[in-house]
């Protein structure tokens, strides 16, 4: 346990860092015990509450990377959106040939992201944020595609539904433990591996200082490559996902997705300006907001207004991790 603990927080370890986002999610564990009367803390409770977000966290993961090169990626919903579209069209053919296809895609958007990034010298906000838009776009030429019209998706190109064994397949579970979850935790330890790689290991050094990481033989072009294709492959998992979740394609799915993986890495200890951060602290921070969100429902506070607070606290782990990077 010790060992896969050790190489979780491989990423610039940062032991201070998740000791104090680990400090604010037992003070919340608290509050959202004594609110709901001792029903929080519960296992099954407790299980339910980090398998509802196993799409968020995967997605979270990739955001780590790119976020940690210095970069963001505000296209991750966009590219689940899409996947969740050909995901349904093509699962006439066969369910796991549209896998292959809606990966294909995502890796395309990550590309794009990446060379324009990487080569273009692009910022990547505006990068990701114009992927975004073309995302979308062509989430909902896919929709018509399918026939719906622009709207949500319920058959393949064939007429086929989703096949119940797949809907079925996120609902069960093993030993007690939800397929989504196991599925999670294995996509948290493979990017924990892929940070002890070669190309992993220069990551954090990239986004720190660029151009030190060139002096010293770091592969850059080769890191934010692979940060951006890694995301855009994460954000079409957690598509995959959301249709086994739900049945159906939908062309506005994720359209929460790139606030709430900026948070979670946010408040997990990394830094937006890149060189910073972990993986268990990104997990940590997923489920940070995970309980939040629980709190603000058991206080009764209105959904307009819960992304306005999840906007006050990117801003304040903004400024909370500024001043540890100046200290």
């Amino acid at each position: 346990m010790s060992s896969l603990i050790n190489i979780l927080q491989r990423s610039k370890p940062d032991t201070r860092s998740n000791f104090k986002t680990s400090a604010i999610l037992f003070g919340l564990i608290i509050v959202a015990s004594i609110f709901s009367k001792g029903v929080f803390l519960q296992p099954n409770n407790l299980i339910n509450l980090i398998n509802q977000n196993a799409i968020l966290i995967i997605v979270a993961l990739g955001q780590l990377l790119v976020i940690a090169t210095g970069g963001i990626d505000l296209s991750v919903g966009a590219v689940m959106a899409v996947s969740t579209i050909l995901v349904v069209l093509f699962q006439d053919y066969s369910l796991p040939g549209a896998f292959v296809v809606a990966a294909f895609a995502a890796l395309l958007f990550g590309a794009l992201n990446g060379i324009l990034v990487t080569f273009v010298r692009l910022p990547a906000f505006v990068v990701s944020l114009a992927s975004m838009q073309i995302g979308y776009s062509i989430s909902k030429i896919l929709s018509n595609w399918g026939g719906s019209g622009g709207g949500t998706v319920y058959s393949g190109l064939n007429g086929r539904e989703i096949p119940a064994s797949f809907v079925d397949f996120y609902r069960a579970n093993l030993f007690g433990i939800p397929y989504p979850l196991i599925i999670c935790f294995a996509f948290i330890l493979l990017v924990a591996l892929f940070l002890r790689t070669r190309t992993g290991a220069f990551i954090f050094p990239v986004g720190g200082n660029e151009r030190a990481a060139f002096l010293s033989g770091a592969p850059v072009w080769l890191v934010k490559m692979s940060a951006y294709l890694i995301s855009a492959f994460l954000a079409s998992v957690g598509g995959i996902l959301f249709v086994a979740r739900v049945g159906l394609g939908d062309p506005q799915a994720g359209t929460w997705l790139s606030l709430d993986s900026i948070a979670a890495v946010s408040i997990g200890g990394a830094s937006l300006s890149g060189g910073t951060g972990t993986v268990l602290g990104t997990f940590i921070g997923v489920v940070i907001l995970s309980v939040l969100n629980n709190i603000m429902n058991l206080l009764g506070v209105p959904p307009t207004l819960q992304p306005a607070v999840k906007g006050i606290i990117i801003l304040a782990a903004v400024y909370l991790n500024s001043l540890q990077k100046k200290g």
